[in-house]
């Protein structure tokens, strides 16, 4: 590892250790230390000794991670990989999948969206359960439920079976990529995660870049089941490995009181009332009429049980799961809002490119997956650089500033493709709207660990991956519902039924089937003037997020000391450093 110098202290900060002293210390090493220190009065005075000592111990201005650290960072960076996987490998086989079980459109629809909505609202709870339990059981039962619902998947005859299989897989990968997050704080000090975090961001990012590539190439050679089957290897070295690595142990308490801990009302309240919204979400607009009972019932009885949910967590919880600490100023708020926007933003290029490629290019899957390759090496790559920089350098904002700047300009490129598709031009707005993503991708998520409060760290991480998965479920369902009102627009002008636009994905096989003509001219310039449409959204969306960025994010200090009530247990490990 390359040596990184050490930041100057503020005049606030103590002096570092002297030249004689060791400049590398683990995180357990210092948190022993920590632990070891006696809460002595001092006489004459109503201070601590402790808190005194705790002033004047600076923070780790060197720190590597041990061997064990190390390879507890790869195993869930690998764990991220098939969680990310699994929500794209399913878009380019999909119309395969449908036709195979005998499904409809909108049966299609919620094979993906399923996944990414129970993803999302499981998140905070897992992560809010793991606080009390302990982070290793927690993510154990989520690689357990993953695997089941992987299983279900790989083994469906009917499209009912699937979607059970999808939902159960949904709850697996939300724990999995939340705690992911999370477990990094309590062995990572903030300072350093940028760098290390960077490899499970890849990972992730990864993972959802390629998915829809190898999902082309498995419907292409054999049965859809191998998009499944591919990952019970990856599956079954985690369900032996995290047992093993994952050593982390929590305060100790009794069963009785962790279980007064929890806060059941508000994750109960929360939960409920986040399914509610995203159904009426997802399905507004292309099931149902927005103005439908349908529709408008359960987005009233979600926005309203949100908000009820943030009253109960201020005014009555007692061990709230949502701290209103998060959201102490604007800054942190605007993180919230713009990790909200990206995961929009990304998975909706992601999720409605494939659909172009397949229904303007005329593409196969495989091809499609092709396509997708330069959003793959630019996500991932500027995610892993953009992290090292953040760590080297000691600020975020310039990253997320410019991330925005550059993905909107990349939002924008989207606007030619209908009227230019040539290979050149897709391929360019790929690695542009990739670099900004992925830097936004890395130094966003610790903006939001810099501007919470010391020992908020973990929380935050839990808030800022569930904001990120709550937007690709928004992305998906308002992306679909914009592509289709504005292609039934353009539809209506041409004289054409509407229904096409209702059932775009699968009128692909018919549109082209279709003979050469002036109808068939007339249904891909609909489809191109729906795409139109779908990327100004997303470049609307991405110049806001810029603007609020650049006016409200600021750069805060990330050299502070790691706190965690969750702690390596090495007597499995003999700590050296690498």
């Amino acid at each position: 590892m390359s040596a990184i110098s050490p930041v100057p202290p503020s005049p606030t900060e103590s002096v570092p250790p002297s030249p004689t002293e060791s400049s590398t210390a683990s995180a357990s090493d210092y948190k022993r230390n920590s632990d070891s220190t006696e809460k002595q009065q001092v006489p004459g005075t109503d201070v601590n000794t402790a808190v005194v000592d705790e002033a004047q111990r600076p923070p780790e201005v060197q720190w590597k991670p041990s061997r064990h650290e190390k390879v507890i960072i790869y195993t869930l960076a690998l764990t991220n990989l098939i969680v990310a996987l699994d929500a794209t490998i399913v878009i380019t086989p999909l119309s395969t999948i449908v036709q195979d079980l005998d499904g409809t459109a909108t049966q299609a629809f919620w094979i993906g969206t399923s996944y990414l909505l129970v993803n999302a609202v499981t998140m905070p709870v897992i992560c809010a359960v793991s606080d009390v339990f302990g982070r290793p059981i927690c993510l154990i039962f989520s690689l357990v439920a993953f695997t089941t619902g992987t299983v279900l998947c790989a083994i469906s005859q009917n499209i009912g079976m699937l979607l059970v299989g999808r939902a159960v897989q949904g709850v697996g990968g939300g724990g999995i990529h939340s705690l992911g997050l999370v477990i990094q704080t309590d062995i990572v000090p903030l300072r350093w995660r940028p760098k290390w975090y960077g490899v499970t961001l890849g990972f992730w990012a990864l993972g959802l870049a390629i998915g829809p590539i190898i999902g082309g190439a498995v419907v292409h050679g054999t049965t859809w089941r191998w998009i499944f089957y591919l990952m019970f290897p990856f599956l079954g070295f985690s369900l032996v490995a995290v047992p093993y690595l994952l050593t982390l142990k929590p305060r100790e308490a009794t069963f009785y009181e962790k279980l007064v801990r929890l806060d059941w009302i508000g994750s109960f309240i929360f939960t409920g009332s986040a399914t509610s919204f995203l159904i009426a979400v997802s399905w507004g607009g292309s099931q149902f009429e927005w103005n439908s009972v349908q529709t408008l019932v359960p987005l009233i009885i979600g926005f309203v049980g949100l908000l009820a949910t943030l009253v109960y967590e201020k005014l009555w919880a007692k061990q709230a799961f949502l701290r209103h600490s998060l959201y102490h100023n604007s800054s942190s708020i605007v993180a919230y809002i713009c990790g909200c926007i990206q995961g929009m933003v990304m998975y909706g290029f992601l999720y409605y490119g494939p659909f172009f490629f397949m229904s303007v290019k005329g593409f196969s899957p495989l091809d499609t997956g092709l396509a997708m390759m330069p959003a793959t090496l630019t996500v991932t790559g500027a995610g892993i650089i953009c992290g090292r920089l953040v760590t080297r350098y000691n600020n975020y904002r310039w990253a997320v500033c410019v991330g925005w700047l550059v993905a909107s300009i990349g939002a924008g490129m989207f606007l030619i493709w209908p009227h230019n598709d040539t290979a050149a031009v897709w391929v360019i707005t790929y690695l542009v709207v990739g670099a900004g993503q992925g830097a936004i991708l890395n130094a966003q998520n610790f903006a939001s660990q810099a501007m919470c409060k010391q020992g908020d760290e973990a929380a935050a991480a839990s808030m800022y991956a569930f904001v990120r998965q709550f937007g690709m479920a928004l992305g998906v369902g308002i992306g679909g519902t914009t592509f289709q009102n504005i292609m039934s627009i353009k539809l209506r002008w041409l004289g054409l039924p509407v229904e096409i636009a209702k059932q775009a994905e699968s009128y692909i096989s018919v549109l082209h089937e279709l003979p050469a003509g002036d109808y068939k001219d007339k249904v891909m310039e609909a489809y191109k003037y729906g795409f139109t449409g779908l990327y100004s959204f997303y470049l609307g969306v991405s110049v806001i997020a810029f603007v609020i960025s650049f006016f409200f994010i600021k750069n805060v200090d990330l050299t502070r000391r790691l706190e965690s009530e969750h702690r390596l247990d090495e007597s499995r490990w003999e700590k050296q450093r690498t």
